[in-house]
């Protein structure tokens, strides 16, 4: 009885996740929703220290879209931002 308990309880963790899974995923593959940084709004050099993190296309966590923009005057990189947060 205790046997089924557990298989049961794994049984549920593993389709959790399988979905939590295939919902971040699908967070990355819709490239269609990247956005472009605002960069001309920053006054370059120095950025605000505010955290309001943003995932770069680089898969970097960058802690605001204003060292987004640095990071691509820098390397001359066309980065793009997945989404607001953490990568």
């Amino acid at each position: 009885m205790a046997f089924l308990a557990v298989c049961l309880v794994l049984l549920l963790l593993a389709g959790d996740l399988a979905a939590s899974l295939n919902a971040l995923s699908s967070d990355f593959d819709q490239t269609s929703e990247y956005r472009t940084p605002n960069c001309n709004q920053y006054k370059l050099p120095g950025c605000p220290r505010d955290f309001s993190p943003v995932c770069g296309s680089d898969m970097s966590t960058y802690p605001n879209e204003c060292t987004l923009c640095m990071k691509i005057r820098e390397g001359g990189q066309d980065i793009k931002i997945i989404r607001s947060g953490p990568c």
